[in-house]
């Protein structure tokens, strides 16, 4: 995605295409590639994979790049555009299957916040079903949800559910979860936009205007609920499985993150040359973003004649 050529190469005889970029630095030059070679390519319409929290002025470096990609793609001289603009993955959950299958405990900083958690075959779904019939959806930002808005403890339910034992949520410090991802072996440019994406989890930006049914809409099926979703990644995850070696592991694991340093984010930016901004707002404090999410159904499909918010177009 890095290389024109290759991305030039990628767009040959395609007609519809869906950009979803890795996580890490080069975001922004990945989409710019891309919109060029789908311009060249005079593709009918691309999907784009946003961000729920997108905006001009937040501290996250990757969701500020969010916020200008979602532009680009508006800006593909005659080419339409579906952004599909996800909140909180029900994946982002599964790195503490060991811990709550072994340990009972389900240890994240997400404070008391909800959120209506989708699964990646729902976006998938939902992704499929613009490019199938991409007219309905042209010049739109669709969030797709899960059904139902989930409080920590409920989500620890969940897994205790499919688990079958009791599980309980443990609130952690933002060192806590930096030493935790660090210990994971989580990238630095990961951990660094993690930290901001729980802070906004905490105040309660992930359960704005949650859920709705895109999903439904666009698909025809409901949204996966979190208990088949956590049911369908504990039959293939060996740490699901209590047995006295994936305790050991589990413990283990505790171990790894209490002799962890944590992160100095601001270091590494600094390292990097990433760039800063003055003034950084979360976006529950950010006027712009609350003016077009938190109005009812902001980005669903439809609902009480509200056609939802439209991106800029070219």
């Amino acid at each position: 995605m890095n290389d024109i050529r290759d991305m030039r190469e990628a767009m040959r005889d395609v007609q519809r295409a869906y950009f979803v970029a890795p996580i890490g630095n080069g975001s922004l030059d990945q989409a710019m590639s891309f919109a060029i070679a789908a311009e060249e390519a005079r593709l009918e319409h691309v999907v784009a994979l946003g961000q729920w929290l997108s905006s001009p002025r937040h501290p996250s470096l990757l969701t500020r790049r969010t916020w200008q990609i979602d532009r680009l793609m508006a800006w593909i001289p005659g080419v339409a555009h579906t952004v599909i603009n996800v909140g909180w993955f029900a994946d982002n959950y599964m790195p503490l299957f060991g811990m709550a299958a072994q340990l009972g405990a389900f240890p994240l900083g997400i404070g008391s916040g909800a959120t209506a958690p989708v699964s990646n075959e729902d976006i998938g779904s939902v992704v499929a079903g613009v490019l199938m019939d991409p007219s309905p959806y042209a010049g739109r930002m669709l969030r797709p949800t899960g059904p139902e808005l989930l409080s920590p403890q409920e989500v620890a339910d969940a897994f205790g559910e499919v688990l079958g034992r009791k599980v309980r949520y443990f609130d952690v410090s933002d060192r806590m979860l930096s030493k935790t991802l660090r210990a994971l072996g989580v990238d630095p440019f990961r951990r660094a936009q993690g930290l901001n994406y729980m802070r906004e989890y905490r105040r309660g930006a992930f359960a704005i205007d949650a859920p709705n049914d895109v999903v439904q809409q666009v698909t025809g099926r409901p949204a996966e609920d979190l208990i088949s979703i956590v049911r369908r990644y504990a039959a293939s995850d060996p740490s699901a499985r209590r047995s006295i070696p994936n305790t050991i592991r589990a413990l283990a694991q505790m171990v790894r993150v209490a002799v962890t340093p944590p992160m100095d984010v601001p270091r590494y930016e600094a390292m990097l040359e990433m760039p800063r901004i003055a003034a950084a707002e979360d976006c529950v404090d950010a006027a712009e973003w609350n003016s077009t999410h938190a109005l009812p159904n902001a980005f669903g499909v439809a609902h009480n004649d509200y056609p939802g918010p439209l991106l800029p177009q070219a």
